[in-house]
């Protein structure tokens, strides 16, 4: 296991330690008055996997910037070209966005059409693929902004997806997919639900895992 990094305890009124990570400061430690120093390093101690697990992502996205992209769980090289009409395009293994001046605005919701319109083509087609092989009715299709949530299905069984779930690999898109036409049926999350899911997907615990644990990578970097 890596070495937990040099840290700063901050002393304030508090009940409870916590611990963050500033793209700042680093590493810092909040502590009450009354808590001894001893016990402040066992905390972090018993923290150094969470630690260590924020730290890489904190580290990757620094690295990121805003050259890389994900789509389909595959990372590709971003570049701008001034032009004279604002366009996204994707080929050649690169990203590219055009447009008159380069600002990080227009850049963002360029690429947030992009992304939305391809979610729509790509989304659809997975649904119709898993909706009609094992009949679950579904109505509308709909593509949001939703940060929180990979997928939601309505009372009237209209199907909503975040734009970003295109940036994930196909193996997880396909276990949203299902997950949310397997709410046509159940509405909940019992036992019959979960059975209904494995039947289609049946590794989906660890597609849940892994959305749980790397989701936080598909977003758009910050221009």
């Amino acid at each position: 296991m890596s070495e937990i990094p040099p840290f700063e305890i901050i002393r304030a009124s508090r009940r409870s330690i916590s611990i963050q990570i500033s793209k700042t400061y680093g590493l810092v430690v909040r502590a009450p008055f009354s808590v001894p120093e001893d016990i402040i390093h066992a905390f972090v101690d018993r923290k150094s996997d969470w630690i260590m697990k924020h730290l890489a992502r904190h580290t990757e996205q620094r690295e990121r910037k805003n050259n890389t992209l994900y789509y389909l769980g595959h990372i590709y090289p971003f570049e701008y070209n001034l032009l004279q009409k604002e366009t996204v395009t994707h080929s050649g293994g690169m990203f590219t966005f055009s447009g008159k001046v380069k600002d990080s605005g227009m850049e963002q919701a360029a690429l947030t059409r992009w992304y939305r319109k391809q979610a729509q083509i790509y989304l659809s087609e997975r649904v119709y693929h898993f909706s009609w092989k094992h009949e679950l009715k579904h109505r509308k299709i709909r593509i949001t902004s939703a940060v929180t949530r990979w997928g939601s299905c309505n009372g009237h069984n209209d199907l909503n997806f975040p734009w970003r779930l295109l940036m994930a690999p196909k193996e997880i898109i396909d276990y949203v997919v299902v997950h949310e036409l397997s709410h046509t049926v159940h509405k909940n999350h019992s036992k019959y639900f979960w059975n209904l899911v494995e039947s289609i997907i049946p590794d989906w615990k660890a597609h849940r895992r892994y959305l749980k644990e790397e989701g936080w990578r598909y977003a758009l970097p910050k221009f």
